[in-house]
């Protein structure tokens, strides 16, 4: 059980990383992991003025399978980059999106919480999302801004963030 919360943690905060080091670059502020928590999973602060973001941080699949397989634990999914696939996708973030919302209500925080969805499959980008972004429905929650972090093959990095609120 251990491993599988060292895992969690390193992967939280790999996502957590890549966040304060866009928004630093974005927003020219300095940004930095304040904290590992429970609910939420990361708070972040800016090194300026001090302000802190609670940040929840979760990561979309398509389903069990191909988590397996970004994690190394199984062969390549079999999922042929179809629109009834991406469309499949999308109903998956909109799930999360809810689920997320529901959990948020139990958070005791005092400060603003974000969430932050890290898209890791190799099959589904940014492009896809802006395809199918009237499709993504936003339930209302305490989550004051959402988030969606993709990879960027041309840089090698997780660097491409799409707000959706």
């Amino acid at each position: 059980m251990a491993d599988v919360l060292d895992e969690k943690w390193l992967i939280e905060e790999s996502a957590a990383q890549a966040l304060v080091e866009i928004l630093s670059r974005q927003q020219g502020e300095n940004y930095k992991v304040f904290m590992h928590s429970d609910r939420p999973d990361i708070v972040i602060e800016n090194q300026i003025d001090g302000t802190r973001l609670g940040v929840e941080v979760t990561h979309l699949f398509y389903d069990s399978e191909e988590a397996r397989y970004v994690f190394g634990r199984s062969r390549e999914p079999d999922h042929p980059p179809a629109p009834e696939y991406i469309e499949g996708y999308v109903r998956r973030l909109n799930a999360l999106l809810q689920q997320k919302s529901e959990k948020a209500k139990g958070y005791n925080h005092e400060y603003p919480l974000a969430l932050l969805i890290r898209v890791v499959s190799p099959l589904f980008h940014m492009c896809n999302f802006q395809v199918y972004s009237s499709s993504i429905v936003v339930p209302p929650s305490d989550f004051q801004i959402i988030w969606l972090l993709f990879y960027d093959f041309v840089q090698r990095r997780w660097t491409l963030l799409k707000r959706l609120r």
